[in-house]
C-alpha cells in the first residue's frame, strides 16, 4: 500500500500527471433523477478487473472532486467507483440560489438520494458486493442509508462520520432548540449564526487537514469553481442534522446489519467523538461487527493526512472491504 499512496512532496504533480489522467479514461457522469427536475449528479468510475463497487457519500461543503485521490485508489484495487453529491453540493440540484449555502428541507431527502444511486450501482453490477465509503456529513447519511437498506451493502467504511455535529460554543440542545425556531419563523434557508458566505481560500492553520499539500490542491480547485464554494449551513440543514442524530439514536443502530469499520479523528472539532463511540459500541451490543479505529495525529479529514497516517488509514479500508468481498 506504501507504493501507492502520492507522496506529500511531489502531490500536485502526481494528480495532475498520473491520477487525473487515469480517471479520465474511466469515469462517466450520471445524471440520476429521483423527483422529477431534481438531477443528482454522480460520476461513475469502471476499476478493469473488478471485485467490488463502492459508493462515496461525501462531507458537508464537499463535492466529488475531492475525492479524486480516493477514487483513484479504490479503481487500483479493483473496485468501481460511484460517487454522489448530494442535494445543495456541487453539480446536484439545489434548494437555494445561494451557491455558498448548504440548505437541505429534511436528512431524508440525502438518504433517498443516495439509496437511489446505490440502487443504480446495484443494478449495473448484479455479480459484484456494493461497499459504502461515507465521511462526515455523508458518514451520518450513510449510517443512515445502511439502515434503511440493510440489505444493499456488503460492508460500511465512516470516516470521522457526523452521528452528530459539534456546535461550540453552543451546547447542542441549544442549538436544535435555535434552529426549529428559526424554522418555526421561516428561516429555513437563513445562514446559522456565526457562518458566512465563502469568503476564498481558506488557512491550512484552520482546516480539517493535516496535508498541506492536499489541502492547498483542493483549495485551489475549489477556488476556480463556484459549484464547489459551498461554505455556511442553514438552520433548515442544522435542524435537518438534528433529525438525522436522533433517528440514528433511536432507531438507526437497532436496523444496521451490515459490518462497519469507523474511523475517528484524534483532533476533531466538526463532529462529536463520544457520539461515534456510542454508536460503534451500540453495534457491538446487538451482534454486529463494528469496530472503531481511533488514528493518532490527525484532525477531522482522516483521509487527508501526511503519507505514515494515509498508509494505516487505506491498509485498514482495504482489509476490511476485501474480507467482504466474493
Amino acid at each position: 500500500m506504501k507504493e501507492l499512496i502520492l507522496k506529500e512532496e511531489h502531490y500536485c504533480g502526481e494528480m495532475e500527471r498520473s491520477v487525473l489522467p487515469y480517471l479520465q479514461e474511466r469515469g462517466t457522469q450520471l445524471w440520476l433523477e429521483r423527483e422529477a427536475g431534481k438531477r443528482i449528479f454522480c460520476m461513475r468510475y469502471l476499476a478493469d478487473s473488478p471485485v467490488g463497487v463502492v459508493l462515496i457519500s461525501h462531507g458537508f461543503t464537499e463535492s466529488a472532486e475531492k475525492y479524486q485521490e480516493s477514487i483513484y485508489y479504490f479503481l487500483q484495487k479493483g473496485y468501481h467507483v460511484y460517487c454522489v453529491e448530494h442535494c445543495g453540493h456541487g453539480h446536484s440540484y439545489r434548494l437555494t440560489e445561494d451557491l455558498s449555502l448548504v440548505h437541505v428541507d429534511t436528512y431524508r431527502r440525502y438518504t433517498a438520494d443516495l439509496l437511489f444511486a446505490a440502487e443504480t450501482a446495484r443494478r449495473e453490477n448484479k455479480a459484484l458486493p456494493l461497499f459504502l465509503y461515507a465521511h462526515s456529513m455523508g458518514g451520518g447519511i450513510g449510517a443512515a442509508a445502511a439502515a434503511e437498506a440493510p440489505e444493499y451493502f456488503s460492508r460500511v467504511v465512516l470516516s470521522s462520520p457526523m452521528i452528530r455535529p459539534l456546535t461550540e460554543p453552543v451546547p447542542w440542545p441549544a442549538a436544535k432548540m435555535i434552529a426549529g425556531v428559526c424554522c418555526a419563523l421561516g428561516k429555513k434557508a437563513g445562514y446559522v449564526m456565526g457562518q458566512k458566505p465563502y469568503g476564498g481560500m481558506e488557512r491550512f492553520e484552520e482546516s480539517a487537514s493535516t496535508s498541506c499539500a492536499r489541502f492547498i490542491y483542493y483549495q485551489e480547485k475549489r477556488a476556480a469553481e463556484p459549484l464547489y464554494q459551498t461554505s455556511a449551513a442553514s438552520y433548515g440543514w442544522l435542524r435537518s442534522a438534528g433529525k438525522l442524530n436522533h433517528y440514528l439514536r433511536t432507531e438507526g443502530w437497532k436496523r444496521i446489519s451490515a459490518p462497519v469499520l469507523l474511523f475517528q479523528a484524534e483532533s476533531d472539532s466538526f463532529v462529536s467523538k463520544p457520539e461515534q463511540e456510542w454508536f460503534v459500541q451500540k453495534l457491538c451490543d446487538r451482534g454486529v461487527e463494528a469496530r472503531l479505529v481511533k488514528m493518532a495525529g490527525t484532525r477531522h479529514e482522516v483521509c487527508n493526512a501526511e503519507e505514515s497516517v494515509m498508509v494505516k488509514y487505506w491498509e485498514e479500508v482495504f482489509g476490511f472491504l476485501g474480507s467482504g468481498g466474493k
